[in-house]
């Protein structure tokens, strides 16, 4: 894992479709070209690029790399180490067990 994050660390952009470019990428200060709908709602920043599953797409993506907008790294953007706070509080919202949807789901056919 330790090689990957440093070859995360030094590459230009990653492309593809995993939490690590929404993750990771951002901490690194590496730009995202973030293929499909897999990572959607998952975190909005300026350094990931949304696209659609296409080859025109793609390589439009990969030809204007340079217009991503990298970001300073923010201490903040994953939260400020009071997760577990904020789970007990959720956990114990009678909102949250009354609640009758858990997840989103699209169907896409």
């Amino acid at each position: 894992f330790e090689y990957f994050l440093t070859l995360l660390k030094n590459s230009l952009f990653i492309i593809g479709n995993s939490s690590t470019g929404i993750r990771e990428a951002s901490y690194f200060n590496v730009p995202c070209i973030n293929i499909g709908t897999r990572q959607l709602n998952r975190s909005f920043s300026e350094h990931i690029k949304n696209i659609q599953f296409d080859k025109n797409s793609i390589l439009s993506s990969i030809n204007s790399i340079n217009i991503i907008k990298k970001t300073d790294k923010s201490t903040d953007e994953f939260g400020n180490g009071n997760s577990d706070e904020l789970f007990y509080r959720v956990l114990d919202s009678s909102d949250f067990w009354e609640s009758k949807l858990q997840k989103q789901f699209q169907d896409i056919l």
